[in-house]
């Protein structure tokens, strides 16, 4: 079986539709939508096991089953809007979506967009080819090393190898020069040893996590948590969806969703959003 059915198969049965049977009608909910009665997602790409973009306007993987949720226990119509990375913010911002997906918390984007509660935590981690001698940090003085345009770590790294620090505008453009030589490393979080150029690598690269004190990385961002994000004046929205994240772990519907995806508590995170800068 493919990934994708397999993640289409994970999302329909850990983000199931709970309706109840009869009873009043639901009071309209206080949130806004660009569009009435659609729930209209910026994604930037499948990153497994946060995120899959199957099609057909369908999710997959922990986002996925925490938004199709949402989405069937709102009545709401799922649409993706397929944008990049350094887009995402913009379109919540603009009002050109109702979401923004899969981001780390920075100050700097909490003054722009509102963050909901945490759905997975990521570790940093460096990537090499299996042939690079790495013996530890000091191994990779000198020598290029790579992240993705806006990615938490781009800033310590920028700072720790100055000119060596090569920034890429997707994860695939960044896997693909790792393999071809043009990088020694490559930081990017735990889960992408599955991307989608990794992951088709035939075993050659190998995986090195990070320990705070690494090239100047704080232990805020070895362990990361990641976020969804709403406009900042649509908070009824971001309280929506923590309702429905809570519920999911109430329900133990949250421990299903990880185990469907390989995963353990210790990639789960309390339900607590980051400080929020933005009125």
């Amino acid at each position: 079986m493919t990934r994708a059915p397999r993640m289409l198969a994970c999302f329909l049965l850990c983000a199931p539709l709970i309706l109840a049977a009869g009873g009043p009608a639901s009071p309209a909910p206080a949130y806004l939508l660009v569009q009435p009665g659609v729930l209209l997602v910026a994604t930037y790409g499948s990153a497994p096991p946060a995120l899959v973009v199957l099609p057909n306007d369908q999710l997959g993987a922990l986002d996925g089953a925490l938004l199709t949720a949402f989405a069937r226990d709102q009545g709401l119509k799922l649409k993706l809007y397929q944008t990049t990375f350094a887009s995402v913010i913009l379109a919540v911002e603009q009002g050109k979506v109702d979401v923004g997906t899969y981001y780390y918390y920075k100050p700097e984007r909490a003054q722009h967009v509102y963050y909901t509660y945490p759905f997975y935590q990521e570790r940093a981690t460096l990537f090499t080819l299996r042939t690079f001698p790495y013996t530890g940090p000091d191994s990779l003085k000198g020598r290029r090393v790579g992240t993705v345009i806006g990615y938490v770590w781009a800033t310590y790294l920028q700072q720790a190898f100055g000119s060596s620090a090569v920034l890429f505008p997707d994860s695939a453009a960044a896997e693909t020069a790792l393999l071809n030589g043009q990088l020694e490393g490559y930081v990017n979080s735990d889960d992408s040893i599955n991307g989608p150029v990794f992951s088709k690598a035939d075993g050659r690269v190998a995986a090195h996590l990070l320990k705070a004190g690494d090239y100047g990385f704080p232990e805020s961002v070895i362990a990361t948590p990641a976020y969804n994000f709403v406009k900042c004046d649509n908070k009824p929205l971001a309280a929506a969806l923590n309702d429905e994240m809570t519920k999911l772990h109430t329900t133990g519907q949250w421990a299903k969703v990880l185990a469907a995806n390989k995963l353990t508590s210790a990639s789960d995170v309390p339900l607590q959003a980051p400080p929020q800068l933005c009125h």
